[in-house]
């Protein structure tokens, strides 16, 4: 071998080693180089479009293929059939699929907190959730927001059956619905929360951090879940662990780089730069550190999900409460 060969080489793998851009890392042999993934312009999603964007997927062997869907049932039904292999879903709408009986997914990751952004905006003469008896509360039914309301409903001792009108009201309604005075407050989400919060004669009542189960597990009334096919990752267990460490460096891309980031998500989110920006502050990512221990049968983020399926089964909105931990499959982190 020549000098001048020896020498690129070494240069090549010491910069492989040590984490240049000049060469990447080896990727990790996998069972299937090619994944897709379900996803829309929520939270959750975020780190696979950035990963995907960034080349993040593609060092750990994988091509992700992104597939968009407008709502979590049709992408939920997408998964469960295996027409994509990855998703982002919503826990009250895993849950109700594992009450059902459906043993299609696993859970495998939880990949973010956005309590601070999901709560209840009400006229400014409303100052306390006692005051919101007798008044018209806007709540898109069984979704988290609507979990919300029933809980801190239940904390101040008041019916939500009698003491509050509860209006079924999509989270995209609720600005327009509370400005013209049809409903005295409303409990939604991003972006419509961060909208009514901007907006004058408005008062941000309360967060989902008063949820009695944040309170208690860290845990907001209904927060994101990453799934995979169960049959998928029962055959290619490698390339769901490649998908989950790419994932998870992408979000740490996100919190260490949220200008680089904001821009790349703009193609995504439809937002101008400034509100994409803005979104980003408020998102809580978790890392890959602290999954291994929220999603073991004893681990925090475990215990409340299924103190979340008991809250649903007090509250009828579904008939019997799953066991959570045969959905969990931790062991597939990486």
């Amino acid at each position: 071998m020549n000098v001048f060969r020896r020498t690129v080489l070494a240069g090549l793998a010491a910069t492989a080693l040590f984490g240049g851009c000049m060469w990447p890392a080896v990727a990790a042999e996998v069972e299937v180089s090619k994944v897709s993934y379900g996803g829309s312009p929520w939270l959750s999603h975020y780190p696979v479009w950035v990963g995907i964007k960034k080349g993040l997927f593609a060092q750990h062997g994988l091509e992700v293929q992104w597939q968009s869907f407008s709502t979590g049932s049709a992408r939920m039904s997408s998964l469960a059939i295996g027409e994509i292999d990855f998703g982002g879903t919503g826990s009250i709408s895993a849950i109700a699929l594992m009450a059902s009986g459906a043993k299609a997914f696993y859970v495998i990751a939880a990949p973010d907190s956005y309590a601070t952004v999901e709560g209840i905006i009400t006229t400014p003469d409303i100052n306390s959730v006692a005051d919101l008896k007798g008044k018209k509360l806007g709540v898109p039914f069984a979704t988290s927001s609507h979990v919300l309301a029933l809980d801190v409903l239940e904390q101040a001792g008041l019916d939500p059956n009698k003491d509050v009108t509860l209006i079924n009201l999509p989270s995209s309604d609720a600005p327009s619905a509370l400005m013209a005075k049809q409903v005295d407050a409303v409990t939604t989400w991003t972006p419509a929360f961060n909208s009514l919060k901007a907006q004058p004669n408005t008062k941000v009542l309360l967060d989902a951090r008063e949820f009695s189960l944040y309170k208690q597990f860290k845990l907001g009334p209904g927060p994101d879940l990453l799934v995979v096919n169960q049959s998928f990752a029962d055959k290619n267990p490698k390339s769901t662990t490649a998908f989950l460490q790419g994932y998870f460096e992408a979000s740490q891309f996100i919190k260490d780089n949220p200008d680089e980031a904001a821009k790349i998500l703009m193609e995504l989110t439809q937002l101008p730069m400034d509100e994409q920006s803005n979104v980003l502050k408020d998102i809580e990512w978790i890392g890959l550190a602290d999954q291994q221990k929220m999603l073991s049968p004893d681990g925090t983020f475990t215990k409340g999900l299924q103190s979340l399926a008991d809250f649903l089964v007090r509250h009828k909105q579904i008939d019997t409460a799953p066991r959570i931990d045969q959905w969990v499959k931790a062991e597939l982190l990486p």
